[in-house]
């Protein structure tokens, strides 16, 4: 099944930074080169909403959020709720009615990580011409017959600090940029008024994963395993026989997702999706594809053992940096039966984890 991102809708709230105690306002970081003009943002305009996360297992809580856009407006990142997952960003969700936003320009967001006992805060400036440009091509919808866009910026909160950010739709996710926020001394009581802090971090160390739990105790949490996620590599899909992709859906590391083409022809998306071309390690892949007699099949190839999959990329990249690598799918005269593997410089590395199943398409 193609991955389809749905957002549950709650109650619209508006949401301005208070100035953290005894604390300078954080600085931005630098700006993107590409800027939009001020007729631009304030002509193109889209339905957004935000809705937050963090890395699994390893619980945090948004004190106060916003995205901002240049026409002095924003629109809020829901706060309050417990987030325990949702690497890619989660259910969370305010309804945003009938409002139109510029694409934003920046992101201020403050939050507590359960994990560390520590808060953190940051001003960051987003691409904001990537992200119109986005907004404003969208992609092809299929099914319906027209054109979709995006609606929706996805964040995740990460050990140390890190905030990701993902621009979402209905079947498609883009990473948007990762951001580095800082420690601040922050009131607890301020945060959660007449909370106990004591019973909220027992409460909050049952939803922390064994590995949190136990990087918690040994001081050695890290951003290490999501910016890993968020590496990319020079990488092709290739076949053992000619085969027709007719349609496909991709599913990466970094919580990207792609399912719906840019325009209507996905015969020719597909075939530049998977050339060569730099992208993260997947998780999964769907692949119509045109089989014998002019019937259709589907395959689906996935990675559930993320360490096996990554080390190879990292190996075989390490041995050979200037050439691409060749994800192999070496598959059967009927499309019935595949085996994955991972190729480069006449080296194969088998993905012995990796699992394929294969389906008549009516």
């Amino acid at each position: 099944m193609l991955v389809k991102n749905k957002y549950l809708l709650g109650l619209l709230a508006s949401v301005w930074f208070s100035a953290c105690q005894s604390q300078p306002a954080t600085k931005p970081q630098p700006a993107s080169k590409t800027r939009m003009s001020a007729s631009a943002v304030q002509t193109d305009r889209f339905r957004l909403s935000a809705s937050p996360g963090c890395a699994d297992g390893y619980p945090a809580r948004i004190a106060e959020g916003r995205f901002i856009t240049s026409d002095g407006g924003s629109f809020p990142v829901p706060y309050g709720h417990f987030l325990e997952s949702a690497w890619g960003g989660s259910a969370v969700g305010w309804a945003v009615g009938d409002e139109m936003q510029p694409a934003p320009d920046s992101l201020e967001i403050r939050w507590f990580s359960y994990t560390e006992n520590k808060f953190y805060e940051g001003h960051f400036l987003l691409p904001q011409a990537r992200i119109h440009a986005l907004l404003k091509q969208g992609y092809w919808q299929d099914d319906q017959h027209k054109q979709g866009t995006y609606n929706s910026l996805a964040l995740s909160v990460v050990p140390t600090g890190v905030v990701v950010v993902w621009l979402v739709g209905r079947q498609n996710q883009v990473l948007i940029g990762r951001y580095q926020a800082r420690h601040i001394d922050y009131d607890y009581q301020q945060f959660q008024p007449g909370a106990d802090k004591a019973v909220a971090m027992q409460e909050a160390r049952a939803a922390m994963s064994p590995a949190a739990r136990r990087e918690s105790a040994a001081g050695t949490i890290s951003s290490a395993k999501w910016d890993n996620y968020l590496k990319t590599y020079p990488w092709q899909v290739a076949f053992s026989r000619p085969l027709t992709i007719t349609d496909l859906g991709l599913n990466y590391l970094n919580a990207e997702t792609v399912a719906d083409p840019p325009t209507p022809d996905m015969a020719a998306f597909a075939q530049v999706a998977l050339a060569p071309s730099r992208k993260p390690v997947p998780t999964s892949m769907q692949l119509y594809v045109a089989g014998p007699y002019g019937r259709q099949r589907r395959l689906d190839l996935d990675f559930p053992d993320e360490q096996e999959t990554m080390a190879a990329f990292q190996h075989l990249h390490a041995q050979h940096p200037k050439e691409p690598l060749t994800l192999y799918v070496e598959v059967d005269e009927h499309l019935s039966k595949a085996v994955l593997s991972l190729r480069a410089g006449g080296q194969v590395v088998p993905l012995p984890k990796s699992k394929v199943g294969s389906w008549p398409v009516k």
